[in-house]
Order: C-alpha cells, then sequence, then structure tokens
C-alpha cells in the first residue's frame, strides 16, 4: 500500500513539471485582439480592418508605467479578407491573436451593401466564436476604433457589458445579437435586428488623459438603436425603445420598462416574470397573430401624492396594459407598412394545415395583411417601502 502512495506522489512530482498543450508561445509574442471593425474603401473597394490590441503591461501593477495606453489600434487594408492576417505582419511586431475577441463592428454603409463575405470567410475559420457580438456604428468607424471608454478600459469589453446591461435592465437589446444569430437567419425569411453603438460628440479623446477626466459621458460609446437586418443585409433601424417592444412581442426579453402618466403624473414600472404566448388563426380568410403577455410589475417611482389602494393599483395596472398594447401595435403596424416581416409572419402561414389555409398560401403578400390580437395583462408585487408618500409642502403649493 505504501509503495502505491510513493508511485502516485512521484507521478504527481512529474506532473508539475509537464507544460500540458503549451506551445511555449509566449504572451509578449502575441498581439490579442479585443475588439475589430470592418469597413469598405469607397475608392478602391478594398477591405479595411481595424484591429484593437490588448496591452498587457498597462495592466500589470507592477509595470510601473502610468499612463500607458491599454488598447492600441492598427488600421490593415487589403484586396479581401483573407489577406488582413498576411498584411498585419507588416506592420504588427507580435503575431495576430484572434482566438478570444469578443465584438466585431461593421458600419452602416458595408451593412447596407451586405455582410455575406464577411460572414462567410467567418464561418470559414476553425477558431471562430459562436458568441462573438455583432454592432453596427452610424458613427465613423476609425474614430469608434479610437475611443478610450472609461471605468472599463477594454472597448470590446465595454460593449459586451452594455449589450448585458441593457437587457437586463429594460429588454431594449436581445442578448440574440451574435454573429451566430445572423448566421442562422441567413437562409430563411426571418429578420435579425443588431444593436447599433454610436459616438457621443465629434471626436474622440485620442490620449490617455481621457481617464484622467471625471466627465465620463464626454466621447463615449453608447447604445443609440437597433439595425433592422433582412438576410445579410441591413434594409433599415429602430429606436431603442421600439427595439424593447419588438423584443416583447418576440418573446426575447425577461424584462421590460415602461413610464406612464396617471393624471399627468409620471410612474416609472419595470415588468419581471414575462410571459409571451403566441398563435396564429384565421377569420374570414384574414390572418390573426394572437400575441398574450402576461407580467409582473415593480413601482419604482411613482409622483402621485395619494395613497396605495387597491383602486390605484388597478388604476395603473390598466394604463400600463393600455399604454403597451398602443405602442407594441403600432410598431406591429409600423414593420407591415415598411414591408418589414419582422415577426416571420409569412414562414408561419407557410407552415400552416388545413384547408382554410389554402387559399390564404396562395396569396404571397397574406402576411402584410395579418391583424394583431394583442392581450396584456399584468398586476402590481412590488410597490417598494412606503405606500403613504410624503406630504410635506403640499399645503404651501410645493
Amino acid at each position: 500500500m505504501r509503495s502505491v502512495f510513493r508511485k502516485l506522489a512521484l507521478a504527481g512530482i512529474v506532473l508539475c513539471t509537464l507544460t500540458g498543450c503549451w506551445d511555449r508561445t509566449e504572451i509578449n509574442e502575441l498581439a490579442i485582439v479585443g475588439l475589430v471593425g470592418s469597413e469598405e474603401n469607397a475608392d478602391t473597394g478594398n477591405t479595411i480592418v481595424y484591429y484593437q490590441i490588448v496591452n498587457p503591461a498597462a495592466f500589470a501593477h507592477d509595470s510601473g508605467r502610468g499612463g500607458t495606453s491599454p488598447v492600441y489600434t492598427y488600421k490593415i487594408e487589403g484586396k479581401s479578407r483573407g489577406e488582413m492576417g498576411q498584411k498585419s505582419a507588416e506592420s504588427l511586431p507580435r503575431r495576430l491573436f484572434t482566438d478570444h475577441y469578443q465584438t466585431h463592428i461593421v458600419t452602416e454603409k458595408l451593412a447596407s451593401k451586405g455582410l455575406r463575405p464577411f460572414l462567410n470567410f467567418y464561418e470559414r475559420q476553425y477558431n471562430r466564436r459562436s458568441s462573438l457580438l455583432l454592432f453596427v456604428t452610424d458613427s465613423k468607424l476609425s474614430d469608434v476604433l479610437m475611443t478610450y471608454t472609461p471605468l472599463e478600459q477594454l472597448p470590446g469589453r465595454t460593449l459586451r457589458s452594455l449589450v448585458y446591461n441593457t437587457n437586463r435592465a429594460t429588454g431594449r437589446i436581445s442578448m440574440k445579437s451574435r454573429v451566430k444569430d445572423l448566421v442562422d437567419n441567413m437562409e430563411s425569411s426571418t429578420y435579425t435586428v443588431l444593436p447599433i453603438i454610436s459616438l457621443r460628440d465629434d471626436k474622440p479623446i485620442l490620449t490617455t488623459k481621457r481617464f484622467e477626466t471625471i466627465e465620463a459621458n464626454r466621447s463615449n460609446l453608447i447604445l443609440s438603436g437597433a439595425a433592422v437586418f433582412k438576410q445579410d443585409r441591413m434594409i433599415g433601424k429602430i429606436g431603442l425603445r421600439e427595439n424593447g417592444y419588438y423584443n416583447l412581442l418576440k418573446g426575447e426579453t425577461n424584462s421590460f420598462f415602461q413610464s406612464i402618466k396617471l393624471d399627468s403624473l409620471s410612474i416609472d414600472l419595470s415588468a419581471n416574470k414575462i410571459k409571451v404566448q403566441q398563435s396564429l388563426t384565421q377569420t374570414d380568410g384574414v390572418p390573426v397573430w394572437n400575441v398574450r403577455i402576461t407580467a409582473n410589475l415593480a413601482i419604482h417611482n411613482n409622483e402621485q401624492t395619494e395613497k396605495l389602494s387597491w383602486e390605484n393599483l388597478s388604476r395603473i395596472t390598466e394604463q400600463f396594459n393600455q399604454e403597451v398594447s398602443e405602442t407594441a401595435g403600432g410598431l406591429f403596424q409600423k414593420s407591415l407598412k415598411k414591408e418589414w416581416d419582422l415577426f416571420g409572419l409569412a414562414d408561419k402561414i407557410k407552415y400552416k394545415r388545413g384547408g382554410a389555409w389554402k387559399a390564404i398560401q396562395g396569396n404571397k403578400d397574406a402576411w402584410k395583411e395579418t391583424k394583431l390580437k394583442l392581450t396584456v395583462t399584468s398586476s402590481v408585487n412590488d410597490v417598494g417601502e412606503i405606500i403613504d408618500p410624503y406630504k410635506g409642502g403640499l399645503s404651501n403649493g410645493k
């Protein structure tokens, strides 16, 4: 028994000296990419790629190199995407390493032209990441890739956090904002909606003095809307608030934020435990999309001066239900008017069975005639810490 333990101990010592799968490539030999941006040269048609390289020295506590940039952005231009990796060797002193980058940005112009070449190139790579987030920007791409982001100093990680935080807080950005989601819809009529980012202010601050200013909003990156894609091509855009309603109707969000007015006073509500049921029926030869939404509500702000009562809570839920129904219905009508099949109605009609559907399926534009029957039901389950607000100053007209 003792000899067995000796052998195990010896094996442990030997294993500690092994390097596993390490290929002896030191980190200081790699140009680790955190963010990539793509656009097309309008004059030559060449592909332009911006690689934002992480600088490990900026994060070393014992480096003693104050003011060191956390990232460096390299611009590479070539006739094809496959050439980029080779051309990078002409200007990067380290080997390009793209295995772990988290975010890719394309210009609105390139997205409107179509992303099929980019998607085919990306999907052909053995080291592609299924979780890679894809953004569209309506700002100048070079400025976006030259922007320092405060608090979180890696811009690629900043953008990823904006998606996660917005999804959790308001539901206005879907987690289905990845390259994978666009690829999945390439061969179907299903639309994809991706986040749009913009640069606040005209120009970025190009030095690390950016981190010395308390003005965090200045020259920073913000989510500003959502791009609508049909297959590989961007065909339009909607606002962030509209995108929240889109995600709600699709059943692709667990949170939702809505401000309502009661007697000209604001009440801010967040919805949780959202359940969405969908079905397609027909009435007199007209398709009807039935959507039923149920949610619990939490009151975050209430400007009313009256004490909360069952009657008052009932008015709050009724107003919430009405405003959500009207605004979501408006988005649905807008999509039909623009001939955007945002909700996959054509496919829903195509796969229906029964004699009553045959005539409808014979009309290729039947989805444009679809009616929305939306039912919203909610209940308040969180009113905050007080139900009777303070009234000091009311008698003085304040």
